[in-house]
């Protein structure tokens, strides 16, 4: 679940999910949340994160709380419009969330 809609241009998205074994072994889980960024051309590109490896038993849960910056880097440029995220569990994705990235605000007055 992404907890809001909109990310200002440098800020952050928040996200959370749970994680739970619904089988009747206990079960080795690698975890990782990817990232589909907006390119230029209004197409989306896939970056991987990994988050972490676990064990759960049967029936337990993990709780899974993340935040993503939308700073500038030099490895990566950001755009404006629909970002999501999803998590992928063992290299299997689950249903993204969409938030949007909201333009870079420039000053004017100068």
């Amino acid at each position: 679940m992404i907890h809001e809609s909109q990310v200002p241009w440098g800020g952050t998205v928040n996200f959370t999910a749970t994680v739970r074994n619904t089988g009747a072994e206990p079960t080795q889980l690698a975890i990782d949340y990817v990232l589909h960024h907006q390119k230029a051309n209004g197409s989306t590109t896939a970056k991987v994160f990994k988050l972490t490896t676990r064990t759960l038993s049967p029936g337990e849960t993990l709780d899974i709380a993340r935040s993503h910056s939308f700073k500038a880097i030099t490895t990566r440029r950001y755009y404006p419009g629909t970002h999501s995220v999803s998590l992928q569990v063992n290299g299997v994705p689950t249903d993204t969330a969409e938030f949007e990235l909201m333009p870079e605000l420039t000053d004017k007055s100068s």
